[in-house]
């Protein structure tokens, strides 16, 4: 399974990535004036973002159509480029969206890694503004970005582990607790003991947890009044 399998689309930590990379990019790439960014997780889900409204619409569009270069370099292994919007013919309402905002050419430029697909979009207001040239800081701002949120999802995840297991370890040290309780208080062995208290969980459907917790709350002078009836069978 890949290591971003558990990424989300939707967090506002990937929001707020795929926006920074969206203005880097604009501003490392000589002329070029506005930039677009998709997101494709390893589940299909995706995220778009512009540096302004109006660009941000345009990578919406594409999306939701289905037709442009980011669409396109989804699938491709370079990037999908026109030089002049004016005269491209393989993305006819794409390029009436982007005409209308004043763009004359685009370069979408996929970048691939641990599953994941992000395309930069960047668009010139001349034609032939942006060429191959205009592709390595942006191909490094991305393949940047993809590693971070891999090492953001990996720091969560860890620190989910690190709590669940802080967790276990203290429920074991109360049940540990409680099963001595209850040793002395019946006069049995460990084993007898927590059978005691699995008994107890299971005929009140509580958590195991939940009646250690209780046992070591009790006064062990009353304890073995509580846990009349509960007396183990002799070994």
């Amino acid at each position: 399974m890949s290591r971003a399998a558990g990424l989300s689309a939707e967090s506002a930590s990937t929001a707020r990535r795929i926006t920074q990379l969206g203005v880097r990019a604009r501003d490392c790439a000589p002329a070029c004036c506005a930039t677009t960014v998709s997101l494709r997780l390893t589940d299909g889900r995706s995220r778009t973002a512009g540096t302004h409204p109006d660009i941000d619409a345009l990578a919406s569009f594409e999306q939701d159509t289905g037709e442009g270069p980011g669409i396109d370099a989804l699938t491709s292994p370079t990037a999908v480029s026109s030089g002049d919007l004016v005269s491209e013919t393989r993305w006819p309402r794409f390029r009436y969206h982007a005409l209308g905002m004043g763009l004359r050419t685009f370069r979408a430029l996929p970048v691939r890694g641990d599953g994941m697909v992000v395309v930069v979009g960047l668009g010139g207001y001349r034609a032939g503004s942006l060429p191959p040239s205009a592709e390595p800081p942006v191909r490094a701002l991305a393949e940047e970005f993809l590693d971070g949120l891999v090492r953001d999802h990996d720091l969560a995840t860890l620190t989910v582990e690190v709590g669940q297991l802080r967790g276990a370890l203290a429920t074991r040290a109360l049940v540990d607790r409680a099963t001595g309780m209850v040793m002395r208080a019946l006069d049995c062995d460990a084993d007898q003991a927590f059978e005691v208290l699995r008994g107890i969980s299971q005929g009140t459907n509580r958590k195991l947890r939940r009646i250690a917790q209780e046992i070591v709350e009790t006064d062990s002078r009353l304890l073995a009044r509580r846990l009349r009836g509960h007396r183990p069978t002799s070994r």
